[in-house]
């Protein structure tokens, strides 16, 4: 996802693109209006939340606040809500149409070729132009409000956290069998990598409220009042 979100960077084509990339998936979705990977998601989260609630219940729901056992819990319940609001905000928003021309074959590998990264659009002439969600705009409107960026700065560094206080008790945990020796090691290897995912999260609203939208090969943005 954060990967994916990375288009952003490239323009209304590339980012309206990837999403259109994943509508063109919906055939996966056994007759959901949602691709495979949306509903491989779902179930993943669902299975998190739901063995996250049974284990709290037997180990720590009688702990203090202040003992600090119940701040997986407590994060995690506030990752929830903020999920809940961002697919309200983004996955079921309002978007304006947008003109691009989707690769004929879901990517465009001849770019790769071209030294470009145009993966999800082509500019072909007489090529087959289509409506798509303009969620590039929509991204850009959400994140010029001061309130709604720090909101979404803050949501990651509480998933940061979450994910932090998670990792430190899954490496001594039987199952995964790493040497105790290699516990702190495999422990901050995790925090590294959990900065480096945060850093790519907070970017995506930061850059939308510090620069202006760009134009697309078919059609242009209007800026944001």
């Amino acid at each position: 996802h954060a990967v994916g979100n990375l288009h952003v960077f490239l323009g209304p084509d590339d980012f309206n693109g990837y999403g259109y990339f994943y509508v063109r998936l919906y055939w996966t979705g056994f007759g959901f209006q949602a691709n495979i990977v949306e509903e491989y998601i779902l179930l993943a989260a669902l299975l998190h939340v739901v063995v996250a609630i049974k284990r709290t219940w037997d180990i720590s729901v009688n702990y203090a606040l202040n003992s600090g056992k119940m701040n997986l819990a407590i994060s995690g319940v506030t990752l929830l809500t903020f999920m809940m609001i961002h697919l309200y905000q983004f996955r079921f928003g309002a978007t304006e149409p947008w003109t691009l021309c989707p690769p004929p074959y879901l990517l465009n590998l001849k770019t790769l070729l071209q030294l470009r990264l145009n993966l999800f659009w082509v500019d072909d002439p007489g090529c087959e132009a289509v409506y798509v969600r303009d969620i590039y705009k929509m991204e850009f409107e959400v994140f010029q409000s001061l309130g709604w960026c720090l909101f979404y700065v803050m949501a990651v560094i509480i998933f940061s956290t979450h994910m932090c206080l998670g990792w430190q008790k899954v490496v001594p945990a039987p199952a995964l069998e790493i040497p105790k020796k290699y516990h702190s090691k495999a422990t901050h290897m995790g925090y590294i990598f959990t900065m480096f995912i945060a850093m790519v999260y907070m970017s995506f609203p930061l850059y939308c409220h510090l620069f202006t939208m760009s134009s697309g090969s078919l059609s242009k943005e209007l800026a944001t009042p």
